[in-house]
């Protein structure tokens, strides 16, 4: 979806979790939206206009 792909990491910028960086994990398609997993129990659906590839 976009320019991301499934294993991108990836920092959130939108009011949800911003600044947190994450891993693409799946595209929902029919919403529009990208889940990215944070942690091994938090992970959570975004636009990608609320995300942007993460670099060190």
């Amino acid at each position: 979806m976009g320019d991301f792909q499934i294993g991108d990491t990836v920092q959130i910028t939108g009011a949800t979790m911003t600044g947190n960086v994450g891993t693409v994990v799946h595209f929902d398609d029919e919403r529009g939206k990208i889940l990215v997993r944070v942690t091994d129990q938090t992970q959570n659906y975004f636009t990608a206009a609320e995300l942007k590839k993460f670099s060190a």
